[in-house]
């Protein structure tokens, strides 16, 4: 792969916030306006005169207003992005490029997967618009021209990195084009070396907002000044990517989330945890998955068969709580979602959690004895 002068194939966005509001009120507004004027004009046609003109210049204005409101902010054409790939993100040295075959399973292995209920593996990612929603994470390519904001941290400014953050137009945001989920940007500054990471990021009127932001630099092994996830790990790293998968090799750690992960219970690499669950044999965040030698790969497809095999090399850190047993990837409209969708026929069953005591370096370093 080179990694010269990449290019994001994407369309003009709406960006979450005042752009999205104003959209979606446009319409409203027109809509009510026009239903409120077609009926004023049948009950004026029905009673031959056209009564009180003052509900008629307010049906007018409504139309109106909604109308250059749907005019201005009317949604781009959006189709499903395409990301480039990337070079490795941190030093050789760092956890996610260590493959974990050799590493023994760890005491509480068994009552970790089981508290999983058997819950099967799906892609968080996609390669096509399900619901309004391009599943998977977006990343931005910056560098030294690209516009820094000032954003303002409304739930953990205390825990995160305070900024400027770069912020490039179009700006391409997790849950887009209709934004739920997490709503993460995520941006890369190749030649600088330094990473960005926002979460539940909007724009109202030129003031940007996010519940939280981190950055990291790619020539450390130090984890992020702040965070977006629960694990307080640097994410793009741990992501898998539609570059990685066409060329056939995955070379690093997912990140991965369940819906089962216990309360207040991390280890390393992990830094944290937001688990829920009442289960006491619930995982904590940070324990690191490994798929089964022996497990049954045959019925999977090209795509994810790919992604199967660098979780049995390299394996899965639990990194978030959320819905079923799902992995971290890049939206990218290449993706074969019924390809990815085989994943399933993999369940937490066919995983073993390993034993990572003989290979820290430091509970605060990314760092991680090699093989």
């Amino acid at each position: 792969m080179t990694f010269q002068d990449p290019q994001i194939d994407g369309p003009q966005v709406l960006i979450p916030g005042s752009e999205f509001l104003l959209s979606g009120l446009g319409r409203i507004l027109f809509l009510i306006g026009l239903v409120t004027l077609a009926v004023l004009l049948l009950l004026a046609f029905r009673r031959k005169k056209l009564g009180r003109k003052v509900p008629l210049v307010l049906a007018s204005t409504l139309l109106l207003i909604g109308l250059v409101l749907a005019v201005i902010y009317r949604p781009p054409p959006f189709f499903v992005p395409e990301f480039p790939a990337l070079p490795r993100l941190l030093p050789a040295e760092s956890l996610f490029y260590r493959p974990i075959t050799d590493l023994p399973v760890a005491a509480q292995s068994d009552q970790w997967i089981a508290s999983q209920q058997g819950l099967e593996l799906s892609a968080g990612f996609r390669g096509t618009v399900t619901d309004g929603v391009a599943f998977g994470l977006p990343f931005n390519l910056v560098d030294a021209q690209t516009a820094v904001k000032s954003v303002e941290l409304t739930q953990y400014p205390a825990a995160s990195f305070a900024g400027p953050y770069p912020i490039t137009d179009p700006a391409y945001i997790e849950g887009m084009p209709t934004y739920h989920f997490d709503q993460h940007y995520l941006a890369v500054d190749l030649q600088k070396r330094q990473a960005w990471e926002l979460i539940a990021i909007r724009s109202w009127f030129g003031h940007w907002q996010a519940g939280a932001g981190a950055t990291w630099s790619m020539n450390s092994l130090e984890y992020p000044t702040g965070s977006t996830i629960a694990a307080r790990m640097p994410l793009l790293p741990g992501t898998i990517t539609f570059a990685e998968v066409e060329v056939g090799q995955i070379e690093h750690a997912i990140l991965g989330s369940t819906a089962i992960s216990a309360p207040g219970k991390f280890l390393w690499p992990a830094r944290g945890g937001d688990g829920v669950s009442a289960d006491p044999n619930a995982p904590p965040m940070g324990a690191w998955l490994r798929l089964k030698a022996d497990a049954d790969l045959s019925g999977l497809g090209p795509q994810a068969k790919i992604v199967a095999l660098a979780s049995q090399k390299y394996g899965v850190i639990l990194s978030d709580t959320g819905p079923g047993f799902k992995l971290r990837g890049t939206v990218d409209g290449r993706w074969n979602d019924t390809d990815l969708a085989t994943l399933g026929q993999l369940t937490a069953n066919d995983f073993e959690v390993v034993d990572l005591s003989s290979v820290i370096v430091s509970k605060d370093s990314l760092a991680i004895k090699q093989p």
